[in-house]
């Protein structure tokens, strides 16, 4: 536990912010189902979630507040503005970033999914997911072109 705390607390803003930027990441600890997110390096962050179609999109960005004893502590925000969904909300909802980079299930480099700029996947993700790779093999191999 002593390593982890020091992870979460050591995380410096510029970690978070090359830790998010570019990345996809399967996520299953919201209140909600679970989410595949693309988070763009401009703070733009796109979100699939099991049981929907749409790709809903929002914003990340890195932020630093005072944390235990006074010292800074690195937050990494998301928000999205007029999404009515559960586990996402319209304001910014902050978490240490050590922590939310400990509890991503999966993180990858890049937009292998497609996400960026789209409003609609290809499928219906009836349930979570074991993996990217999975999901990423079945946008690959499904029969249905959304203009990819």
């Amino acid at each position: 536990m002593p390593q982890m705390n020091q992870a979460i607390a050591s995380s410096t803003p510029e970690q978070a912010r090359r830790g998010m930027g570019n990345h996809t990441w399967f996520w299953t600890r919201s209140a909600g189902p679970a989410q595949i997110h693309y988070s763009t390096a401009d703070g733009r962050d796109f979100v699939w979630m099991v049981g929907e179609r749409r790709i809903l999109a929002g914003e990340w960005k890195v932020d630093t507040t005072t944390g235990a004893g006074g010292q800074p502590l690195t937050q990494t925000c998301l928000r999205y503005p007029g999404v009515r969904a559960p586990g996402l909300s319209a304001n910014w909802d902050c978490r240490p970033s050590g922590t939310m980079f400990i509890e991503m299930q999966e993180r990858e480099a890049g937009d292998p999914l497609r996400f960026a700029g789209r409003t609609q996947a290809q499928f219906v993700l009836t349930q979570t997911p074991s993996s990217l790779a999975e999901v990423e093999g079945r946008v690959a191999g499904s029969p249905v072109n959304l203009g990819y």
